[in-house]
């Protein structure tokens, strides 16, 4: 899939997480629509062979023998620390965390330089808590 693909997909839920309003019912809609978007912009990586430190392909080829490597090993955050990795060292998923961020949360990502130096001390700072 190309870049401009996703970016329209990712636009096209924008506008339905957009029309929610405040009540806990929307956000909970709210959390749904960014995770349809988290796994479009996964699903782009592993497309392309996109892979930190064995995750996901090696990790879930582990996961067949190993029962550290669960559903529960396969989670959220880990998949944010991945997504962020990627888009600290590939121009092209920079590109699409980059879009997505500045689409739902207008201002909050920054300049592209700022949001590059944001995920790299999220990075170097390991605050997602969590290794691979």
């Amino acid at each position: 899939m190309e870049l401009d693909e996703i970016k329209l997909q990712v636009k096209s839920i924008y506008d339905g997480w957009a029309a929610l309003g405040p009540s806990m019912d929307d956000d909970t809609y709210a959390e749904a629509y960014e995770g349809e978007v988290r796994d479009i912009l996964i699903a782009y990586c592993e497309s392309k062979g996109y892979e930190v430190e064995g995750y996901p392909f090696q990790k879930r080829i582990l996961g067949e023998t190993d029962e550290n490597y669960d559903e529960d090993y396969f989670c959220y955050g880990r998949d944010l620390k991945y997504l962020d990795v990627l888009a600290a060292t590939k121009e092209d998923v920079f590109e699409l965390m980059y879009f997505y961020g500045a689409t739902f949360w207008n201002g909050q990502a920054g300049t592209e330089e700022e949001y590059k130096n944001y995920l790299n001390q999220c990075i170097e700072k390991n605050l997602y808590d969590i290794d691979f």
